[in-house]
């Protein structure tokens, strides 16, 4: 029964790992609902990394693993793309802060701004609970088979919906229905830019993982606006995150880079076999 078990799994590698993910990180939403007064977090962020750990397992045995566990450390890559990853998501949220002053926008009386170890105190948990957590599962094993057939930008968009029904638990706590539309867009184009940034750095993990913790780390600003003021910043802060994937696709096209076609997938040779 448990070879037969395994078999199903290796012919059915993406909907195992993505029911498996959601097993892992959702038994807590439904304790939460039980009792909300006991259990702090409706979502667990490791899931994902345990449902591709054991699928890398399972597939491809120990080689899998170290090559995935390789891409987690991968930090020889070009400069620039640090710099897109730390200061790319808080150069956007501010310039949506900026603008949403500009529009007649007012800041909250009781705003408050972390201190400088508060913040890197949060960016650090940030990277290793929810960056480590999601991340190397995301892009390093449900991207590289996402690609298989199609374009980049079409992985990148179906892999953005399976991360915002991940998310499904935090309705009430991260979005609502006042902003989930704004919310919803931001994940769809994070994961696009994140896949362009994964095409050119030989499948780094590590490059998502600061770009997810740099995006999180500014959320403080929204804590700034109340109302109307905080709910058009969410569609300043979307619209912008749209501008950023329209410029990165009218540039590289829907494969997200200029690369030969036989280097679209640079997870390949560390995570075998992709079917």
């Amino acid at each position: 029964m448990i070879t037969s078990l395994v078999g199903v799994v290796r012919r059915h590698q993406l909907v195992a790992f993505f029911a498996l993910a959601y097993l892992l990180s959702w038994w807590a939403w439904f304790w939460y609902l039980l009792q909300p007064d006991v259990v702090d977090a409706p979502l667990l962020p490791f899931g994902p990394f345990l449902a591709a750990l054991v699928m890398l397992a399972l597939v491809g045995g120990r080689r899998a693993v170290r090559g995935w566990l390789s891409k987690i450390v991968h930090w020889r890559v070009g400069p620039a793309w640090y710099v897109v990853a730390l200061l790319g998501p808080p150069a956007l949220t501010f310039g949506a802060v900026a603008l949403n002053l500009t529009v007649g926008a007012s800041l909250t009386p009781d705003r408050t701004v972390p201190g400088v170890v508060g913040w890197a105190v949060q960016f650090v948990f940030v990277l290793l609970w929810i960056g480590l957590g999601e991340e190397p599962a995301w892009r390093g094993y449900a991207l590289p088979r996402l690609l298989d057939g199609r374009s980049a930008l079409a992985a990148a968009l179906l892999l953005g919906l399976f991360h915002a029904v991940w998310h499904l638990p935090l309705f009430g706590v991260e979005y609502d229905l006042t902003n989930v539309v704004p919310w919803a867009i931001s994940v769809f184009c994070v994961s696009v830019v994140i896949t362009w940034m994964w095409l050119h750095t030989d499948g780094s993990l590590l490059l998502p993982m600061l770009l997810h913790a740099a995006n999180n780390s500014v959320a403080f600003v929204w804590g700034w606006f109340d109302g109307p003021d905080r709910l058009r910043l969410w569609w300043i802060w979307a619209a912008l995150w749209v501008a950023v994937v329209v410029v990165v696709v009218a540039r590289n096209g829907p494969r997200l880079t200029r690369r030969p076609a036989t280097a679209l997938n640079p997870a390949r040779n560390a995570s075998q076999p992709l079917r």
